[in-house]
């Protein structure tokens, strides 16, 4: 029994909202109304037979009034037989009388004397019929009115007494006047109002699981709809719209969730123009604190790229053609800096600035800007063989201590790196010719030696007293490892 009722639970519990919904309103409704209707009918019939009995007893007081002394001379023993016929005649005519008021349910009206023989009685068939000994002397102790059932009808048996003359204490038992009602005729009404109460209430009850469904089917809908969209969402969809069905808590829910991928669109744009270091940090504390801190010293190998003759070439393309011409060679070498663990710090215009961290940092640089390099100039050759525009780049890097950290007003700030090592390496790189990537002297020794490299002539930097050792990475050559 314990495992069979925790496999109804489970069912239970893995059952739809929609159908919990149903099945629990509608049982709670049905077992309220099953309830009241049986309240109804029990007080119907309580008022029914109530009725019932006001009617037995005025009809009882009615026919013992009218006979109690027809009976009190048939018992005399001074009057002859056609004396004692009359009374009878008497007695007979009363019951009938009563009976022919047409009383509801009325069956049959008649009077037992002392002894227990119908006297008198409407249907004449039973005239002069004895009760058996046992009911005869069980009925001779009533001293109120009874009920009980013979057969389909309810039979009401009323004792009649007189009081003896001069003794006020002592009654005289005369006979029982007896009203037969048909079962039948007397609960039609109490029928009539079940069946009228019961069709009601399962029209109530069908109407209500109509009601309900419909509610429910509301309120399932948006909760369905809200379950696709988080679906949606968690698979990386950010175009999902939920349509709001109702004003009420779950509609609400519905248009905070809109709202909610609103915001989630609108930060995953402005993730796009934010940095990967300033994501970094930014996740890395959460609860805002360093926003307001100082900057921290660490070793950064800084790469710069740029579009040569890019300036001419705006000359001769539109607007739109220049951005998108740009957006091309941009998307491709910020997908190999990240490739590479490089994180793309900003772009300025036409130009790349990137990052890398940890160690080994100079080979990871080095190797992202030798995938540059050859990346566009196989990237050429098929625009060319398209008759498309083509563009070069020169890169620039360069390794060192920097400052990381926050910089801008208190409006508007920018987690990026500045130091001695980025000017230089911006320096490079606009001295860099089209598919050339130029490295200092005091970066020769942060690499592997993977790729040759050939001395350039010196240059002189502003801030530096002394020339610049610069050195071009020979990416075309054999590797010497």
């Amino acid at each position: 029994m314990r495992f069979h009722l925790r496999n109804i639970l489970r069912w239970f519990g893995a059952t739809p909202i929609r159908i919990k919904l149903i099945f629990t309103i509608g049982l709670l409704f049905f077992v309220l109304m099953s309830v009241l209707s049986y309240v109804v009918i029990r007080q119907g019939q309580n008022v029914l037979n109530q009725r019932l009995e006001e009617t037995c007893t005025m009809v009882m007081r009615h026919v013992s009034k009218g006979i109690k002394d027809d009976l009190l001379l048939y018992y005399r023993t001074d009057i002859d037989a056609n004396s004692r016929s009359l009374q009878l005649g008497h007695i007979r005519e009363s019951i009938l009388s009563v009976y022919n008021e047409n009383i509801s349910g009325l069956a049959y009206v008649g009077v037992m004397d002392r002894s227990g023989t119908i006297i008198a009685h409407t249907n004449t068939e039973r005239l002069y019929r004895k009760l058996a000994p046992a009911d005869s002397a069980w009925l001779m102790t009533l001293e109120t009115t009874m009920v009980r059932e013979r057969g389909a009808n309810l039979e009401y048996i009323h004792p009649m007494f007189t009081k003896r003359e001069n003794a006020e204490d002592r009654r005289i038992f005369l006979g029982m006047a007896v009203l037969g009602f048909t079962q039948k005729t007397i609960m039609q009404p109490i029928h009539e109002i079940t069946r009228t109460i019961l069709t009601a209430t399962a029209f109530i009850i069908v109407l209500s699981i109509i009601i309900i469904f419909y509610i429910a089917r509301r309120m399932t809908a948006q909760i369905e709809l809200l379950g696709q969209g988080l679906r949606q969402v968690s698979s990386g969809d950010l175009s999902a719209q939920i349509q709001v069905l109702s004003q009420d808590e779950l509609g609400r829910l519905a248009m905070e969730f809109n709202a909610m991928i609103v915001q989630l669109r609108e930060k995953l744009q402005m993730q796009k123009f934010v940095s990967k270091l300033t994501l970094q940090m930014i996740r890395s504390d959460s609860s805002g604190e360093r926003l307001a801190g100082s900057g921290q010293k660490h070793e950064v190998t800084v790469l710069f790229s740029d579009i040569r003759s890019f300036s001419a070439m705006t000359e001769r393309l539109g607007a739109e053609e220049i951005v998108k011409l740009i957006n091309i060679y941009l998307d491709l070498q910020a997908r190999i800096i990240e490739e590479n663990n490089g994180i793309v710090d900003k772009f300025m215009g036409d130009q790349v600035m990137a990052l890398f961290l940890g160690s080994h940092q100079a080979d990871t640089a080095i190797h992202a800007a030798v995938e540059i390099q050859r990346s566009i100039r196989e990237m050429n050759k098929r625009r060319r063989a398209k008759g498309e525009v083509t563009l070069q780049v020169g890169c620039g890097l360069h390794i060192g201590d920097a400052i990381l950290g926050h910089m801008g007003s208190q409006s508007r700030l920018d987690y990026t790196v500045i130091g001695e090592v980025v000017n230089l390496a911006a320096r490079l790189c606009s001295m860099a010719k089209p598919g050339q990537i130029i490295v200092p002297g005091e970066m020769i020794g942060s690499l592997s030696g993977e790729y040759p490299t050939i001395h350039l002539s010196a240059v002189q930097v502003k801030g530096r007293t002394q020339a610049v050792e610069i050195f071009e990475v020979d990416y075309d050559r054999s590797m010497i490892l």
